[in-house]
């Protein structure tokens, strides 16, 4: 047993990357997620339209108070993120309304009911919600989150291995010592891998809409070209990091470094509520590009040109991928 755990030790020593995945990435870990999860300093922002200042004033200690001179400004003022939510009286009823159920909308409501409660009126409270409604699960809420990540997950994990795989039986070197060119090998993985990925997206999104019954506002067809091309980003990202793995085991250590980070920023916490600007490392990540029109597909339904900016910033990490994954096999072969 001593001469087990030595050995096992020494190869520890020798192993740089999994002394690293085991001492540092942890830490690396937890500190991210205390930034993205710690007091956030963000104040809500209510619009009240036709309110007595003995609601406005009080309402100021825990949001910031905008006024609205018409209420049929309330939905464009939610939807350009001018508010995050809408006060007015009707009668007896105090009405909130709110773009969507998420953090944003909960810590206004919160301050609104805090201050409505204060000054013990007689009536009750009205919240409505533009997109989705309050009475949503919150696996039918965050069902675009789910979406991204089971789809960037699995596609990295099983490319990257089989890469690595293709590497260590000789195939890759074998394949570099024909007359085919590294963008052509490049090309024909992310082409092969990508049919596997687009199996898997159609099937994971019809399995999600009709089989768990989870509402799409908007096109089913939007949402499968949006994972697609995120499947597409994962097979490249995958290739990217099987050639620098020396095995298997390798490629499921850069999960704690590359998968774990961009899950913060798909949508399970609202950008603009993670403290210190970090909410603008999403820009960096991938998941982010695939999540966001999804959302807004099938929550909003938006349609092909609402989320064009996000499809575009999918085809260029496709493209940057591309590039890189071809210039690294110089390490297999100069061509």
């Amino acid at each position: 047993m001593k001469a087990l755990l030595l050995r096992i030790l020494k190869q520890l020593k020798n192993d740089p990357r999994t002394l690293a995945l085991m001492l540092v990435a942890p830490f690396l870990i937890m500190s991210l997620i205390y930034l993205l999860l710690g007091d956030s300093d963000y104040r809500p922002v209510v619009a009240t339209y036709d309110m007595p200042s003995s609601f406005t004033e009080p309402l100021t200690t825990s949001a910031e108070v905008k006024t609205l001179t018409d209420t049929a400004l309330a939905d464009t003022w939610l939807q350009k993120d001018s508010a995050d939510a809408v006060v007015w009286a009707e009668g007896h009823t105090l009405c909130i309304r709110v773009l969507e159920s998420n953090s944003k909308s909960g810590a206004a409501i919160e301050a609104v009911q805090e201050t409505f409660s204060d000054m013990r009126p007689v009536g009750r409270v009205a919240i409505q919600t533009i997109y989705g409604s309050l009475d949503d699960t919150y696996f039918a809420s965050m069902a675009y989150v789910f979406l991204a990540v089971l789809a960037f997950f699995f596609t990295f994990i099983v490319s990257g291995m089989a890469l690595v795989r293709e590497r260590f039986t000789n195939t890759l070197e074998r394949l570099l010592m024909t007359p085919i060119r590294r963008w052509q090998v490049v090309g024909g993985y992310v082409c092969g891998y990508g049919v596997v990925a687009m199996v898997q997206v159609v099937l994971i999104i019809l399995f999600t809409v009709y089989v768990l019954q989870v509402p799409v506002a908007g096109s089913i067809g939007l949402c499968l070209l949006v994972m697609l091309l995120l499947g597409i980003c994962a097979v490249e990202l995958g290739a990217l990091v099987s050639i620098f793995a020396n095995g298997e085991f390798q490629v499921a250590q850069f999960i704690p470094v590359i998968i774990i980070p961009q899950i913060f920023f798909t949508g399970i916490i609202p950008l603009d509520m993670i403290p210190y600007g970090l909410g603008n490392l999403c820009y960096l990540m991938p998941m982010y590009y695939g999540a966001a029109p999804l959302k807004h597909i099938m929550q909003q339904g938006a349609g092909f040109t609402d989320i064009l900016p996000w499809l575009g910033g999918l085809l260029l990490f496709i493209v940057l991928l591309f590039v890189i994954n071809t210039l690294s096999l110089k390490k297999y072969r100069k061509l």
